[in-house]
């Protein structure tokens, strides 16, 4: 900045001496010799010297502009595909178990979804540990034809299912829906202390 301001400094010494020139009409190469003078080599090193420090201070703030704006763009696209990616699946069990269940979480409830075609209604029984562990059994029915059967994959017999809720729940006023093969178990939250364990009965 120094350097800058020393040049502009003779610059303005040369500008005001070129001004102070009069044109002689008798003698008008006298008045371009002292322009030669005042315009020599240290006057063009100085407009170079302004010239190239203009480019530069011009580059440094672009410069530092560019990642700025880069960076404020970069934050809007984040925030633009978080917007667009699904929900978070919290946890994912092992597909090995048996039934198949998915568990879904409200303000007032815990409901527990467990796909059980062939179930057999009034074979149900829930078994809930401190009030985070929950023990499901039952029957899968077999088939009426089944000592006819000569290809089998579909699970039947007696099943027991543990699964850990994300939050305690209470059995008091626990409810049973059974429909398309699928169970669905809706167990209120409350953290306040029960009994250490309760079992749950119902014919659907």
């Amino acid at each position: 900045m120094k350097n800058l301001q020393e040049t502009m400094k003779q610059l303005q010494r040369t500008s005001e001496s070129l001004s102070k020139l009069s044109m002689n009409q008798e003698n008008p190469w006298q008045a371009l010799s002292q322009m030669n003078q005042l315009l020599d080599t240290n006057f063009w090193e100085n407009l170079v010297n302004l010239t190239g420090q203009s480019t530069a201070q011009a580059t440094t703030q672009v410069s530092e502009a560019v990642p700025t704006i880069s960076k404020t763009r970069k934050k809007q696209k984040e925030k633009q595909r978080e917007k667009e990616q699904p929900p978070v699946i919290m946890y994912q069990s092992d597909h090995d178990a048996f039934p198949v269940t998915d568990i879904y979480q409200t303000d007032q409830l815990v409901i527990v979804c467990c796909e059980l075609p062939g179930f057999a209604r009034d074979s149900l029984e829930v078994t809930l540990t401190e009030q985070r562990t929950l023990e499901i059994k039952g029957t899968i029915k077999r088939h009426p034809q089944a000592q006819f059967c000569i290809q089998q994959e579909r699970v039947h017999g007696i099943f027991n299912r543990q699964i850990e809720l994300p939050v305690s729940v209470s059995a008091k006023g626990m409810k049973a829906h059974y429909q398309d093969g699928l169970l669905e178990l809706y167990l209120p939250r409350d953290g306040s202390p029960h009994d250490r364990k309760a079992t749950f009965r119902a014919n659907l």
